[in-house]
């Protein structure tokens, strides 16, 4: 995997974490067969069953099993993640928020201090949070009473996902660095943040910020970030590679790869949640963003924060791990902002770009501002919903119960139910990335057909609810285990693909060419939910065409974010109309009894 992933950063276990489970290939073929029936006819899962005897009783399965075992056995290491990076790097589609979420950033505890102060608080906290880390190392972390792997930090700072074309590269820089890098009007600057193994004073950056705001007024469009946003990706990896020619500006890119991370302000306002969203994944005007970077921030005209971290090397959990530590840092820093203050060093980043060049970059730019619009968003609250209602009345689950809300919404829409992809976090195994739960279940079914119905009485109601949170909360359990389904299989098939002339493999397993295994790697609904004080609201567009991309969030205040493609727009309204009728006749089941 070298051949990816250029990192000469030893990754060790340092706290003796557990090492990340290898499941036994017929446990986890048996639970594929298991989760995949609810979705599939009898004749395809006949033909699922068929294959998953056939291969277990071939000699090439015994070898990709022991191949994979061999490869989860290597110390400090997982046989998840390398793959995993891998897949992220193989996708086409633009980073983000295709594959990158925008997610909006709010910290009361600074928002006393100006626009241009807030910048440099949080620049000095996350230079903070990086030079601990990369002193540290991979520290475990307690978190509800679990302690969890710190190592995709890693690969959150200081890094980016190198496009290319075919295949990305994901770079780590070896050394400590020293410096971010501030963008605005699109033009990129070299920002010192650290200085004789000291993070360099907020009121310092500060005033370095506010020179480079003040002397620049000319937009850059385009400069050589614009590539960041091409559709096609293969062909912005050509691009790159063109604009990489010239060795001016490959010593520019070095800067970009070598930064801590990207600090963007814009010049444009944000006035909606959905226009935050859209303007956290880029200024429509200018760009105004390094796609791929692995942790980028930005604020918007009037003070709207955000960040995206390339999801290659890190999950969700990752991220939040970060914004706490960036938390800690501003509550137990006094920031103060002198005036006639030293300013912090910096040198503008510039690129030497061909007119032929300039206007490929432009096209890209178009073809981003249509993908941007190819998608429709919708902020859907709901209002009686909140975890104190669910356990006064024996819901323990809030994840569960909204899930079985999405089932029942989408047998509304659909007259089916499709697959469901959840996220499931697994860091407290070292080198652990996410698995994937799949919720739908012939228990899941029942309880969605009996709200459709709408006839069942309060004793009934209890029953199929019960049954079904009991069983996800049964699957999900085996996913923070480390014993899923589909992390598995994806790997297996790589395994297989990297392997088999090495193994003596003459042909695919017919495991892997059945529409069930396609099933069961299909999102349909693709979900997320996570929660912190800093970071509530995010999107990402379907993984499918067909496909609804869910955030949710169930609290004291619960609501969901929901896109789909605009050719399926109908579907995406019938799903919330529906959604919402199922949440307010659960409720009105599950607290007035009918």
């Amino acid at each position: 995997m070298n051949r990816y992933i250029k990192n000469s950063i030893d990754i060790e276990n340092i706290d003796k974490l557990p090492s990340y489970p290898i499941p036994s290939l017929k446990d986890t073929l048996e639970k594929y067969l298991e989760w995949v029936a609810p979705l599939t006819g009898d004749v395809e899962l006949q033909t699922a069953k068929e294959s998953v005897n056939d291969f277990l009783a071939a000699e090439d399965s015994d070898k990709l099993e022991q191949k994979l075992i061999e490869l989860g056995s290597r110390p400090n290491d997982s046989w998840i993640f390398d793959y995993w990076v891998k897949s992220h790097l193989e996708v086409r589609a633009p980073l983000s928020p295709h594959t990158n979420v925008p997610i909006i950033y709010e910290n009361e505890s600074i928002a006393a201090y100006s626009q241009l102060q807030q910048i440099s608080i949080l620049c000095h906290a996350i230079s903070k949070v990086y030079l601990d880390f990369r002193q540290q190392g991979p520290k475990k972390y307690r978190l509800n009473k679990k302690e969890y792997s710190s190592d995709q930090m890693t690969g959150l700072f200081a890094a980016i996902n190198h496009i290319k074309a075919g295949i990305d590269e994901y770079y780590i820089n070896p050394d400590i660095s020293d410096f971010i890098v501030f963008n605005y009007k699109n033009n990129l600057f070299k920002v010192k943040t650290i200085e004789n193994e000291n993070v360099i004073s907020a009121s310092r950056v500060y005033e370095a910020l506010s020179k480079i705001v003040n002397s620049t007024s000319v937009t850059a469009m385009p400069n050589a970030n614009y590539v960041t946003v091409g559709v096609d990706r293969n062909k912005a990896g050509k691009i790159l590679s063109e604009i990489l020619e010239n060795g001016n500006n490959e010593k520019s890119y070095a800067h970009i790869k070598d930064s801590i991370f990207v600090f963007n302000l814009d010049d444009i306002d944000s006035n909606s949640m959905v226009e935050n969203l859209n303007n956290a994944t880029y200024d429509s005007n200018a760009v105004n963003r390094w796609h791929g970077k692995a942790l980028q921030f930005s604020c918007s005209k009037n003070g709207v924060f955000s960040f995206i971290a390339d999801h290659c090397f890190v999950d969700g959990g990752t991220e939040l791990l970060m914004i706490n530590k960036v938390k800690d840092v501003i509550e137990s820093t006094l920031f103060t902002f002198e005036a006639n203050e030293v300013p912090c060093e910096y040198d503008e980043i510039q690129f030497q770009i061909t007119d032929a060049i300039s206007q490929e970059l432009m096209e890209m730019k178009t073809e981003f501002d249509a993908c941007m619009q190819s998608f429709k968003t919708r902020v859907v609250n709901f209002e009686r919903l909140n975890r104190t209602i669910l356990k006064e009345n024996g819901v323990l689950s809030g994840d569960g119960f909204i899930h079985m809300a999405f089932q029942a919404a989408q047998y509304m829409t659909y007259g089916d139910v499709f697959n469901t992809y959840i996220s499931v976090d697994a860091r407290t195994y070292f080198r652990g990335r996410t698995e994937c739960n799949r919720p739908v279940s012939k228990e899941s079914i029942s309880l969605s057909k009996a709200i459709t119905e709408g006839t069942m009485s309060r004793k009934e109601f209890d029953v199929l609810l019960h049954a079904a949170l009991n069983e996800h909360h049964r699957r999900t359990k085996i996913c923070q285990s480390g014993v899923g389904v589909n992390r598995y299989l994806y790997v297996l098939e790589e395994v297989y693909k990297e392997f088999r002339d090495e193994l003596a493999i003459e042909c695919q397993p017919s495991l892997f060419k059945t529409e069930a295994y396609k099933i069961i790697g299909n999102n349909r609904l693709s979900t997320t939910s996570f929660t912190h004080e800093n970071m509530k609201y995010l999107y990402f567009p379907p993984v499918v065409e067909n496909g609804l991309g869910i955030y949710y969030l169930v609290n004291d205040e619960s609501f969901a974010i929901i896109t789909a493609f605009n050719d399926f727009e109908d579907d995406l309204e019938r799903f919330i109309s529906n959604l919402e009728y199922s949440i307010s006749y659960m409720l009105k089941m599950l607290v007035d009894g009918c």
